[in-house]
């Protein structure tokens, strides 16, 4: 039987890394209105559920985290709680319930997850069956029927996780750049990307980088089908934003009619190392990620009094936000739940040595691979 094209999205995800270690964990937080406060055996008890037929989790690392406000915990904090839990939650991930002195109804799902095996997306969806499971104490993920519907071969797909670097490689409470965050109105494709064609020419970047998500199906919170797409600044200039989506999708369709042909382990094998080695090799990007309205999944489908999505947070690991330092580079993402538009995006921080991204490359032996 043939390799769904899923499957080799997956597959191909996980070879781009030869290995996991701290540089590539992605921290997301998902913040709620509750009736009640979830406790950790409730959220022990849930996550069973994700683990019932999943060939890339097996297990988790359970906490609680307290705060006076959410305000204690804002987005720029992430890394560092990252790095001071890696050296224990290396072998897996780590799931925090969070919750605040200040609001008794106000609870988070925080998550730091190797980034080979859960892209921001997927996250997002992880957090949102959670939350369901939480509510119904019924299994909202349904990990084995997503893999079915996806003719995802489970067995082998879990062949293909890459080792872990099991000795603590020292994960910097520092980030290469820092964040700006504020929220608006949402906005259509079009005019979003129009605004971030203007955020390009301001930092004057020589290629648009589009992060997009291949397998938007919310049936499978599970697995990094993220794609980095480039559209040159040549075309972004003299584009429309509806053309630069149509650019970028095209190049999408590109790249997965490659992947079609690719069928061997080795083949993946290189195809992934071929893919880090672009990713780092392309100049000044200006990245771009866009989870659009969300507002299908944010928990108001079922039970909605017992929690409802309010936020969500998220920023990509060091290894990615190391080619958006340099000055010409840059990073915008964004979500909208409901009525609003929530905007984040990078700073860029003056490195002392001049090179974010072979500081980045030098961590991962695959980025030097063209």
């Amino acid at each position: 039987m043939p390799i769904s094209i899923a499957d080799k999205v997956l597959r191909l995800s996980m070879t781009t890394f030869p290995f996991i270690d701290a540089s590539q964990f992605f921290p997301a937080l998902s913040t709620y209105k509750v009736d009640r406060i979830f406790d950790l055996t409730e959220f022990e008890e849930a996550m069973k559920h994700f683990f019932r037929g999943n060939p890339l989790f097996s297990k988790c690392h359970l906490v609680e985290l307290t705060f006076d406000s959410p305000e204690d915990f804002p987005l720029a904090s992430f890394q560092a709680l990252l790095a001071e839990k890696y050296e224990s939650y290396y072998d897996s991930f780590l799931v925090a319930s969070v919750t605040y002195r200040s609001d008794p109804h106000l609870q988070g799902i925080f998550t730091c997850v190797p980034f080979p095996l859960q892209d921001g997306y997927k996250c997002f969806h992880l957090h949102q069956a959670l939350m369901k499971t939480l509510k119904t104490k019924q299994d909202g993920f349904q990990i084995a029927q997503g893999l079915a519907e996806l003719g995802i071969r489970s067995d082998e797909l879990a062949d293909f996780v890459p080792p872990v670097e099991a000795a603590p490689s020292g994960a910097s409470k520092e980030l290469p750049v820092s964040f700006t965050e504020n929220s608006g109105s949402p906005v259509k494709i079009g005019s979003f990307l129009e605004r971030m064609r203007g955020d390009l020419v301001e930092r004057d970047s020589e290629n648009m980088l589009i992060l997009k998500n291949s397998l938007y199906s919310p049936k499978l919170p599970l697995g990094n089908s993220l794609q980095f797409l480039t559209v040159p600044r040549g075309v972004v200039t003299q584009s429309t934003g509806i053309q630069i989506r149509d650019y970028y999708r095209a190049e999408e369709q590109r790249h997965m009619d490659v992947l079609s042909r690719i069928e061997l382990r080795d083949e993946f094998i290189e195809a992934g190392r071929a893919r880090i080695g672009n990713l780092i090799a392309t100049p000044n990007v200006f990245c771009v990620n866009n989870y659009g309205n969300v507002s299908a999944h944010d928990g108001t489908d079922v039970q909605a009094d017992h929690g409802t999505l309010m936020r969500y947070e998220w920023h990509m690991p060091t290894i990615v936000l190391g080619i958006t330092a340099g000055e010409r580079s840059g990073l915008s993402w964004t979500i909208t739940v409901r009525d609003k538009a929530f905007n984040f995006a990078t700073v860029a921080r003056t490195s002392p040595h001049g090179d974010i991204v072979g500081a980045a490359a030098r961590t991962n032996p695959a980025a030097s691979v063209a």
